[in-house]
């Protein structure tokens, strides 16, 4: 259940659920969870009795209108006292939930035959398995009545609270009539009969009779291999697909392999063979050594990329992406500049070169080997502007 993900620790965060998510901070992710939870648990409600027999089936309790975690905990904690609830009036108020907070919650709190309640005998009020208010529980008989009496107008008018009950559990049984109720003449006559307009209300009860507590969101259906790979990783065929130049760090170094890791937290993998054109010595390499590698292949069932650091294949066509834009090309000279200065840069980087700020017209920065390199070339052109003169030399 995600909502059991939506506790203190906020583990719902880990989920890779967009690509473009990293342009939201943690806070604002996290409040757009809260406004789906918030939907969807109102939407289907939370079953009271059937939690306090199961406590991991409080997790959305938080979510129902009026509550949070700290109304919703101390709530738990009283329903799981009581066993079971009969009736909706018999949720504790007071010191947990003020008269307020109960309205607001109420609506979406339901009560019926399930958990430890299945084998009571009480009589229980068919209107609290609905998110009809109770204060609309009148208005929600009264129809009831109606539509049972256009559909069976031989029984008397008069009801007692057990018929109303039982033209409540009629008209859920057999819809057909309320279906083919017009809501708007129907609100008509209450107007008449009462001097209220209660037509969005009626409408509302009309759908909850109908349809309780239904679930209006897509049916759930199990993630295919390149969703879970997505919610998992984080990585897309954007950001992860075969041909493409990627930075991967050193976390394993073993005789047989090199098990590398992404900044996502995926494996990546490279074999001897695919190490260098001038053969693997796993001595060469190092726990927490930056690599250059092409993607070979992307086992999204095992969450693995399999790499290739040979300076073969890096020279090999760049890869195809699967969605370029049809209008968009690039130089493939220009691209090969930048891939060769960015290594060179990384070569830089790797022997601590400090560069010194000193203001001279002829100073400059130079690592170790590019001095060696310049001072062979003054020696040559000393010994050259130094040696003996030809004297047989005529011009």
């Amino acid at each position: 259940m995600v909502a059991t993900l939506c506790g203190p620790g906020k583990e719902i965060l880990s989920w890779k659920l967009c690509p473009l998510e990293h342009f939201l901070t943690p806070d604002e992710k996290y409040e757009v969870v809260e406004q789906v939870m918030v939907d969807a648990t109102n939407q289907v409600g939370v079953d009271i009795n059937l939690a306090a027999s199961h406590e991991w089936l409080f997790a959305p309790l938080q979510f129902i209108s009026g509550l949070g975690p700290r109304k919703a905990s101390a709530l738990q904690r009283a329903f799981v006292r009581a066993g079971s609830i009969f009736n909706r009036k018999e949720i504790p108020m007071g010191k947990i939930l003020r008269k307020k907070v109960f309205i607001n919650a109420v609506g979406f709190l339901r009560v019926r035959r399930s958990g430890a309640a299945a084998a009571s005998s009480h009589i229980m009020d068919l209107l609290d398995d609905t998110r009809i208010h109770p204060e609309s529980y009148d208005l929600a008989k009264n129809l009831a009545k109606d539509v049972y009496a256009e559909d069976v107008p031989n029984d008397t008018n008069d009801m007692d609270d057990d018929v109303q009950e039982m033209a409540i559990e009629h008209v859920r049984e057999r819809p057909h009539m309320l279906k083919v109720l017009d809501i708007n003449e129907y609100a008509k006559s209450i107007f008449n009969r009462y001097g209220t307009n209660k037509r969005e209300t009626l409408y509302d009860i009309k759908m909850e009779l109908l349809h309780g507590f239904q679930d209006w969101r897509t049916p759930f259906k199990e993630p295919g291999a390149e969703e879970e790979f997505a919610m998992l990783s984080g990585e897309t065929d954007d950001t992860i697909s075969e041909g493409r130049i990627v930075q991967v760090t050193v976390r394993h170094v073993q005789e047989s392999r090199i098990i590398c890791a992404f900044d996502s937290g995926l494996k990546g993998m490279i074999f001897p063979d695919d190490f260098s054109d001038e053969g693997y010595d796993h001595e060469k390499v190092r726990e927490g050594d930056i690599l250059t590698c092409k993607i070979k292949h992307v086992n999204k069932n095992r969450l693995v990329v399999y790499l290739t650091s040979k300076a073969t294949d890096l020279r090999k066509r760049p890869f195809n992406i699967h969605n370029r834009d049809p209008y968009y090309h690039e130089d493939e000279a220009s691209l090969r500049s930048k891939l060769e200065k960015a290594r060179k840069d990384k070569e830089r980087a790797k022997k601590h070169f400090r560069p010194r700020m000193i203001v001279h017209p002829r100073f400059q920065n130079l690592t170790a080997d590019e001095a060696m390199e310049v001072t062979s070339l003054i020696r040559n052109l000393v010994k050259a502007l130094s040696g003996p003169v030809l004297k047989d030399h005529h011009f």
